[in-house]
């Protein structure tokens, strides 16, 4: 983690999207690739007004005030409009976990606890110790391995036992006596299981896949922002691209083909934008505005404004290449030998101008051999 005037910043978690840099109203901040992960500038304009903290869905960046991060507008979100990017419904959560498993930003904590003294009862009772014949039958079949004989007779863990009454059938002598009060009168689910639902609004990219698992619909989320995604058929590369769906945080894309390539965005979208920097063919344009219910608070900066950045991008393949062509699987720029290709059974840069740095070819690389980096200029 990098302290930058008081703005802390995540690289290795960090997706590119550049949303930072778009709702920043001094244009203070740009984001940079550096090889397998990003990198910030802050220059002197910035306010640590917090914004940045508020739309960075991924919990990239953190600005505190007051000991909480974000901005004063994600007080007013808060505080004046009852907004959670996650709202979880005691009376239904059955603490599962199943949104714990499934959260793609590790955000969700279920903490679960039972009530062991109210699952497990009963009562043991060892009756004419001396005419155990020591067949240990009760020690073989004993389930959770609370039986073991001593000096001749068996003793029972009452700590492990669990009451299932195996070992007072198996004794051939009745010396065993098991009574299982558990298996009999089942307590009330809410009286044996008690949970807590912790979400970490920072890394909560509102995605929504915890409430798509939720088998009691015990989970709602709500989006920051509303908006339409543009498509432009003409623009995009076609089959031999799929850049926006490998770099989407959110997993919010898929195609359909009838019988053109067609880009579906689905309601995992969070409209961070990561798809519209990264598509080599500018095929895709996102229009983005807050949520209705928080549309009257003004924000002081256009959530669609172009940000103009001169960038020098580089690109660097290692001696270590085997020319598997993995990458080119990837990239319809190095397919088309624009910004590298594959030659004499080594990949070669050819031209770093036109990569979008998605960084996909870096990534999938199987021997690490290529490295990308951006620069200010």
């Amino acid at each position: 983690m990098r302290l930058l005037q008081g703005l802390s910043f995540r690289g290795e978690i960090c997706t590119g999207c550049g949303l930072c840099e778009i709702v920043c109203p001094n244009n203070a901040i740009q984001i940079f690739r550096d090889n397998r992960k990003f990198d910030v500038r802050v220059n002197d304009n910035c306010s640590l007004c917090g914004l940045c903290s508020d739309f960075c869905f991924y919990g990239a960046i953190q600005v505190i005030r007051n000991g909480d991060s974000g901005s004063i507008y994600s007080e007013i979100f808060q505080e004046e409009f009852g907004f959670k990017k996650v709202d979880v419904d005691k009376d239904r959560c059955v603490y599962c976990g199943l949104c714990m498993e499934f959260c793609p930003r590790d955000a969700i904590k279920v903490k679960r606890e039972l009530d062991l003294s109210k699952i497990r009862g009963g009562w043991i009772e060892l009756r004419d110790k001396e005419r155990c014949i020591e067949c240990r039958l009760c020690v073989i079949n004993c389930p959770t391995k609370a039986v073991r004989l001593e000096k001749g007779a068996p003793t029972i863990n009452g700590d492990k036992c669990i009451y299932c009454e195996i070992c007072s059938w198996v004794c051939p002598r009745s010396v065993i006596h098991i009574h299982c009060d558990s298996c009999r009168f089942q307590p009330a689910r809410k009286e044996i299981i008690r949970g807590e639902v912790v979400v970490d609004g920072d890394l909560c990219s509102m995605c929504g896949i915890c409430s798509e698992v939720c088998p009691e619909n015990a989970i709602h989320v709500s989006k920051l922002l509303s908006g339409v995604q543009h498509f432009d058929k003409e623009q995009c590369f076609g089959f031999d691209c799929s850049i926006c769906m490998n770099v989407c945080p959110n997993m919010a894309i898929h195609y359909t083909y009838s019988p053109d390539k067609n880009v579906v965005f689905t309601e995992r979208c969070n409209l961070c934008g990561a798809c519209e920097r990264f598509c080599p063919g500018n095929a895709i344009k996102i229009d983005r505005k807050l949520a209705a219910e928080l549309s009257v608070v003004p924000l002081p900066v256009d959530l669609n404004k172009k940000v103009e950045t001169r960038r020098l991008r580089q690109i660097k393949v290692d001696q270590f290449c085997s020319g598997c062509g993995i990458c080119e699987s990837y990239c319809p720029q190095i397919k088309r030998g624009i910004t590298m290709e594959i030659s004499n059974g080594k990949l070669r840069p050819v031209d770093a101008s036109s990569c979008t740095m998605c960084g996909l070819c870096a990534e999938s690389c199987p021997v690490e051999s290529i490295s990308l980096r951006e620069y200010e200029t």
